[in-house]
């Protein structure tokens, strides 16, 4: 294959549309997923998605760390973060083991929520 033809863009026609988060929670869970592929080497399959995210799981770790930094979340909503993430799903406010996690889910979320609205990577 001649470089011009590898540089060349796909055609618009192939383009597949971008689509929105839609809450903070939907975004976590998605990097959470892919952190879980990276950690286990796994490598998804080209063209198997049917929409393209609005970014790369780096972005939504970098805005977290950024917020973790400027102490605007805590190690505990790391860690809370971290592990219903892992899980995929968030804690039941009904079960009494997890009501407190819950409550810091809903915190950690009110702080990150706005930053993903501000990229444009949730609706």
């Amino acid at each position: 294959m001649y470089a011009a033809q590898r540089n060349r863009p796909s055609p618009i026609g192939d383009a597949r549309p971008v689509v929105r988060f839609s809450s903070a929670e939907e975004a976590w869970f998605w990097f959470m997923r892919t952190e879980k592929a990276r950690a286990e080497k796994a490598k998804a399959a080209q063209g198997d998605a049917v929409y393209d995210r609005p970014c790369l799981p780096d972005d939504v770790y970098a805005i977290v760390s950024r917020l973790h930094r400027a102490h605007e979340l805590c190690d505990l909503h790391l860690e809370v973060m971290g592990e219903y993430g892992f899980l995929d799903r968030p804690p039941f406010p009904d079960v009494d083991e997890e009501a407190v996690d819950w409550i810091i889910w809903l915190d950690a979320f009110d702080v990150l929520e706005p930053l993903l609205i501000d990229r444009g990577i949730v609706e």
